[in-house]
């Protein structure tokens, strides 16, 4: 077996597992198939890794482990809140590793371009879906440190957000959209999977969580594997 039979393999495996995750969570009783959701990352991973490992960083490497580590422990959060909570937490440093990408990319070049109004529209919508659930979800949860990691995660959203909006203004080229949606998408994975634990169990709407959830992941992949595109406007110091 040559390589590229290899890597269509390895890629094969993941959308394979992708294909029963959502199949059987529309058409059957998603309690069914739960146990392989664990088995898509590290399987895409695997691919990932056979392809482009030389364009990874160990702060992407950080944002997969929490990732799946959030991912992981909510299996598991209806039996313990102790892991629920470890979830909440696992997901702030997911969300602080992810800015921690865009903002490295961010502070080497300075452009001169500003935000266009459909990031700030974007943007200005999370902020408002985000402050409206967290108001509903701390109103309806009597766990004062649960209330207290969502306040925090709230926090790391916005930065996120607005480090999404600040890198897509600068840069507006192919990596950059990857950048801006992949955090956005994660942004409204947690605003529906909020939605959808707490008041409204509707299976078109865990589905739509489930798909912005590996949207998000598969979008940051092409944001590292994507080369950067050379910047116009440079301002500079002289």
């Amino acid at each position: 077996m040559n390589t590229q039979n290899i890597k269509n393999v390895l890629l094969i495996i993941p959308i394979f597992f992708l294909g029963i995750y959502f199949c059987a969570g529309i058409f059957f009783d998603p309690n069914l198939i739960i146990y392989i959701k664990p088995l898509i990352i590290p399987s895409f991973l695997l691919y990932a890794l056979v392809n482009n490992y030389n364009k990874f960083n160990p702060n992407y490497y950080l944002f997969v482990v929490l990732f799946y580590l959030n991912e992981l422990l909510l299996l598991f959060w209806e039996d313990s809140a102790q892991l629920f909570r470890m979830a909440l937490i696992a997901s702030f440093f997911c969300y602080l590793s992810l800015i921690n990408l865009g903002y490295k990319s961010i502070k080497k070049i300075k452009i001169d371009t500003a935000p266009s109004a459909f990031t700030l529209f974007i943007l200005t919508l999370n902020v408002v879906f985000l402050c409206a659930i967290l108001y509903i979800l701390i109103s309806a949860i009597g766990d004062e440190y649960l209330n207290i990691i969502l306040v925090f995660n709230a926090i790391a959203t916005v930065f996120l957000g607005v480090t999404a909006v600040l890198y897509l203004g600068k840069f507006a080229d192919k990596k950059a959209f990857y950048y801006f949606f992949g955090s956005i998408a994660l942004i409204f994975n947690d605003i529906f999977a909020a939605i959808g634990t707490y008041f409204v169990e509707n299976v078109i709407l865990n589905t739509f969580d489930r798909l912005l959830h590996f949207t998000s992941f598969y979008l940051i992949y092409k944001f590292m594997i994507t080369d950067k595109k050379k910047a116009k406007n440079l301002i500079t110091d002289s």
